[in-house]
């Protein structure tokens, strides 16, 4: 099982409330769905990264 860690995020009510849309049409909790947005827009980031870069690194 994967360590998580809890922050506090402000969202102004109008995204809120599309992320909420988003995580029933997805069958999840808007933390959930919140998660699932970030990894992807993550992982499309590291997708597009050219493969030499030496500044792509996970040491964050």
């Amino acid at each position: 099982m994967k360590k998580t860690a809890s922050i506090t995020l402000r969202l102004d009510s109008d995204l809120l409330r599309a992320v909420k849309v988003r995580a029933i049409m997805n069958d999840r909790s808007a933390n959930g769905e919140i998660s699932a947005i970030l990894r992807n827009a993550l992982e499309s980031e590291k997708a597009s990264e050219p493969a030499s870069n030496p500044d792509a690194s996970d040491s964050e």
